[in-house]
């Protein structure tokens, strides 16, 4: 089994929210895929799809904007038949749904993102007080396959840890399999 990070835009490897999920995952081979606003996304997309290609068992977990490229990663795979377990945190499904404006996407970036008006086969987390992403009408979209937890937090999640008991257990139904 494999679980594969998208982190948010201007974090890194390093991130908390990496770092618990390597952990909730020890088990697993855990890497976390790094870009930048400038970086060749659809490149990036490619290259961990094609290392992936011969995996059965992939948990991909994104957060913010990392959170899209976890979806387009898992809608690739879909294309080819491969199924993935996705975890997407504070989600930026849409660049319309950003509330702060003064933090500018590149061009690179904003080609790259894709508008996701109803997410698909996915757990996802959402801080009650994010204020970074525009949330309203997500609790009345009728979406496939999805469960969503509005939790008391932020967008950066600081209370992440709190949460990593239903992250495991959604895991655990998809694969059924037991990591403990």
């Amino acid at each position: 089994m494999i679980m594969i990070y998208f982190h948010g835009y201007g974090s890194d490897k390093t991130s908390r929210k990496f770092l618990d999920c390597k952990e909730l995952f020890k088990n697993s081979s855990s890497f976390c895929v790094e870009w930048t606003p400038e970086s060749d996304i659809e490149g990036i997309l490619n290259v961990v799809e094609a290392g992936l290609a011969e995996q059965e068992q992939v948990i991909l977990i994104g957060d913010s904007t990392g959170a899209n490229l976890a979806y387009q990663l898992r809608d690739k795979r879909k294309e080819k038949g491969l199924k993935s377990v996705l975890v997407l945190l504070s989600p930026l499904l849409e660049l319309d749904a950003r509330l702060n404006t003064k933090l500018l996407f590149s061009d690179n970036l904003r080609e790259n993102i894709v508008k996701i008006t109803n997410p698909e086969d996915a757990f996802i987390l959402i801080g009650k007080q994010d204020e970074v992403l525009d949330y309203t009408g997500l609790q009345d979209k009728i979406t496939y396959n999805t469960e969503i937890l509005f939790v008391e937090d932020s967008h950066r999640l600081p209370k992440f840890r709190d949460y990593l008991g239903y992250i495991n257990y959604y895991v655990q139904r998809k694969l059924k399999f037991e990591y403990f």
